[in-house]
C-alpha cells in the first residue's frame, strides 16, 4: 500500500488491507466505519504502534483513495489480528468451502489458518465462519439465473462470432424464467470443420445439488483421435422437444446438411433418436453397445455370456460374421436373441459402418468420460458451472500438441496445426442459483 493508492470501492480496499495483515501478521483493528470513509490502524505494542491507514471517496472522484498512510510499527506479530472476524474468515475459506465441503471443518480451517498465516482463530470464529459461508454458496444458487444474460454477452463480447442462445418462458407473474441455454464457441466449431473426424457424439447428463436439469454436451474426435468439445447446452428435462431444439443448433452451427457424411453417435434415448430423425434424416445414426448392454443386462441378469456374445456381434467386420455371431445369441437363449433383435442391431454393428467414416466406434465411451470429468462441476451454481465447463474445454485443447507436417511424411498420418485457444474475459469476479428468473 501507498498514499495515493485508488481502488474501484471500500470493499477492495479492504481486500488489500487484508492480504497486508495475512502477510505481515499485525494486528489490524478498523476503527472508521462510515460509507465512504474506512481508517484501519495497528493496535499492537498495547496500542503504541503507529502504523495506520486511511482512504476515503472524494467528491470529485469517482475512485477510492488513500489519503493517509502511516507506514510505521513498532509492534511485534504474536498471532492475534483484531479486524480477523467471522466474515473476513469466510471470505478466505469460501473457495476451499465450495470444492470440498466435507474437508474444511472448523477444526480444519483452524489449524490451516495457524499453518499458513500464523494468526489465531477459535473454534467458534471457524464454526460461524463455515456457517456463513454455506449460506453465501446456497445464495448463489438463488441469484444466478439472474446474471446468464449478462454471462451470454461477455461470451459473445470476448470471442467474436460465437453462438449463445437464452430461452426463457413467462411465469404467473411476468417474468421471463430460464427455459434453456446452449453455447458454441466460433473457434470450436471452425476447428471442429477443418480438422476434426465427421463424428459427433452426443449424450446428457443430471444436474446436482439445487439446480435440476440436464446438461446436453456434443463432442468431436480430433485428428489424433482425442476428445474435442463442440458445443454444450443446459434443458429442464430430457425430452424430444429440446432435444430436437439441441439438434437443430448443432446442425445450423456445423453446417451439417441434412447429415449425409457424417455420424452421430448416442444411447438410445427416444427423444434423440426422434429429434436426429427429424433434423438429420440422411446422418449415420450409431448406437451405443455399452448402453445397449447395460439394458439387457437387467433384463437377463443372469445370462454370464451375454456381454461377450454381445460384443462380438458389435465388432462383426462383415456380414457373414455378423449372422453368425447373430446365431450364437440365439442357440444361447431365444428370449435374449428376441430382445437383441428389438434393439436393431444394424444401428451398433461395425459390418453395417460406411466405409468412409473413418472411424469404427461402436460406443459412447468419449462422451461418457467427458461427463465423468465434469461430475464435481455439475454440483457448482448455474454460471459458474459453465465458466468451469469452458475452462475445461480451453485447457483440454490447450494442452494438445502436433507434430509439424514435415516430420511425419511418409508415416501415413496426417498432422494439423495447433489449435487456437479461447476465452470470455468476464470482467465480475464473483460467480457464484433456484430463483430462476432470468
Amino acid at each position: 500500500m501507498y498514499k495515493g493508492q485508488s481502488f474501484y470501492n471500500g470493499i477492495t480496499f479492504k481486500e488489500c488491507v487484508t492480504d497486508y495483515a495475512l502477510a505481515t501478521g499485525c494486528n489490524l483493528k478498523q476503527y472508521r466505519y462510515d460509507r465512504d470513509r474506512i481508517g484501519f490502524r495497528c493496535v499492537g505494542a498495547k496500542g503504541k504502534c503507529q502504523w495506520k491507514v486511511y482512504a476515503a471517496s472524494l467528491h470529485n472522484e469517482s475512485m477510492w483513495r488513500i489519503t493517509k498512510y502511516t507506514n510505521t510499527h513498532v509492534c511485534v506479530p504474536n498471532g492475534e489480528c483484531e479486524m480477523f472476524k467471522v466474515p473476513v474468515i469466510a471470505r478466505l475459506f469460501l473457495d476451499k468451502i465450495r470444492e470440498e465441503p466435507d474437508y474444511y471443518m472448523p477444526l480444519k480451517m483452524e489449524q490451516t489458518i495457524m499453518e499458513k498465516w500464523k494468526i489465531s482463530a477459535t473454534r467458534g470464529q471457524c464454526q460461524a465462519a463455515r456457517r456463513k459461508a454455506l449460506a453465501w454458496i446456497a445464495s448463489e444458487y438463488d441469484t444466478q439465473f439472474e446474471r446468464l444474460r449478462d454471462y451470454g454477452a461477455e461470451i459473445l463480447e470476448a470471442n467474436q462470432g460465437s453462438v449463445v442462445e437464452i430461452d426463457t418462458v413467462k411465469n404467473d407473474a411476468g417474468h421471463d424464467v430460464f427455459k434453456r441455454f446452449y453455447v458454441c464457441f466460433d473457434v470450436l466449431r471452425k476447428t471442429w470443420k477443418k480438422t476434426c473426424r465427421p463424428l459427433i457424439g452426443v449424450d446428457g447428463c443430471f444436474l446436482k445439488e439445487k439446480i435440476k436439469g440436464q446438461l446436453l454436451v456434443a463432442l468431436g474426435r480430433d485428428a489424433d483421435n482425442a476428445i474435442y468439445p463442440i458445443a454444450w447446452s443446459v434443458v429442464q428435462v430430457e425430452n424430444t422437444d429440446n432435444w430436437s431444439w439441441f439438434v437443430n443448433r448443432l446442425k445450423i452451427d456445423l453446417e451439417l446438411g441434412d447429415g449425409d457424411g457424417y455420424i452421430m453417435v448416442s444411447d438410445r434415448q427416444k427423444g434423440l433418436i426422434k429429434a436426429v430423425e427429424l433434423e438429420l434424416p440422411k446422418i449415420e445414426h450409431r448406437k451405443c453397445v455399452r448402453h445397449i448392454y447395460g439394458n439387457l443386462k437387467k433384463t437377463h441378469p443372469d445370462k454370464k455370456q451375454l456381454k461377450k456374445l454381445l460384443w462380438d456381434l458389435a465388432w462383426s467386420y462383415n456380414t457373414r460374421d455378423y449372422e453368425e455371431r447373430l446365431e450364437r445369441i440365439h442357440a444361447y437363449d431365444s428370449k435374449v436373441y428376441e430382445d437383441v433383435m428389438k434393439t436393431k442391431p444394424k444401428t451398433w454393428c461395425r459390418a453395417f459402418h460406411k466405409i468412409d467414416s473413418y472411424c469404427e466406434d461402436v460406443e459412447n465411451n468419449s462422451v461418457e468420460s467427458f461427463n465423468n470429468t465434469i461430475n464435481k462441476v455439475r454440483e457448482k451454481p448455474f454460471v459458474a458451472m459453465l465458466e468451469t465447463v469452458r475452462r475445461l474445454a480451453m485447457v483440454r485443447i490447450g494442452g494438445f500438441r502436433f507434430k509439424r507436417e514435415e516430420e511425419v511424411v511418409g508415416s501415413g498420418f496426417k498432422c494439423y496445426p495447433v489449435i487456437n485457444c479461447f476465452h470470455t474475459g468476464l470482467r465480475w469476479v464473483s460467480i457464484g442459483f433456484t430463483n430462476k428468473t432470468v
